[in-house]
């Protein structure tokens, strides 16, 4: 493939419109379900919440950092959110699907309303940090979502058994790991682009 292209999806990471090729919706959604597949394949049962937060921030960051469109995270959210209500891929918490929706659209929030982080013409330094602290607080929401469904109905959910903050730090932990996983891949795919082109 033309490295060219690579550095036109890659380097625009900042989103400049709404218009999106169907090929690239499939993509984005791919990754999503991609996510929940990882998610059910590995499930090791650790005993660590939020520890597959590292392949499903790296997938959701490569998502949105790679794409122009602005509804990146969204919609790669949606894929993943769809997926995990598939029968052979449904798990027996009712609320999965919420909380694969959630971290999509604090991505697109921050990939937009942050551009100083976010666009092309920021240092690779501050470009992994952002990426990095952006994949922990948005795999957060999760441990936010579980709280407030716990609040509202109810449902019990295995990651409190140990107290509130434990769960909140280890999401957030993992999903920075993940974010720097997603940032180093972006930003390695990014370098190979351009040494191709040059």
């Amino acid at each position: 493939m033309n490295g060219t292209l690579f550095q036109k999806t890659v380097s625009k990471a900042f989103p400049t419109d709404w218009t999106l090729k169907w090929w690239e919706a499939l993509l984005l959604m791919g990754g999503g379900v991609t996510a929940v597949l990882l998610h059910r394949a590995l499930d090791l049962s650790l005993g660590l919440p939020g520890y597959h937060g590292v392949e499903w921030m790296a997938l959701l960051i490569i998502g949105r950092a790679s794409s122009r469109f602005r509804g990146a995270g969204t919609l790669t959210s949606l894929g993943a959110s769809f997926a995990s209500t598939l029968p052979f891929l449904h798990s027996a918490n009712p609320f999965t699907w919420l909380f694969y929706l959630l971290p999509g659209p604090v991505m697109d929030a921050a990939f937009r309303y942050l551009p100083r982080y976010a666009n092309k013409r920021s240092s690779p330094v501050d470009k992994i940090w952002f990426l990095i602290l952006l994949g922990g607080l948005a795999h957060v929401t999760k441990p936010v979502g579980q709280l407030t469904m716990n609040l509202m109905t109810g449902w019990p959910f295995g990651s409190f058994r140990y107290g509130v903050l434990y769960p909140f730090a280890s999401h957030l932990l993992f999903g920075m790991i993940g974010g720097l996983l997603g940032a180093l891949i972006v930003l390695g795919i990014h370098r190979y682009s351009q040494n191709s082109s040059q």
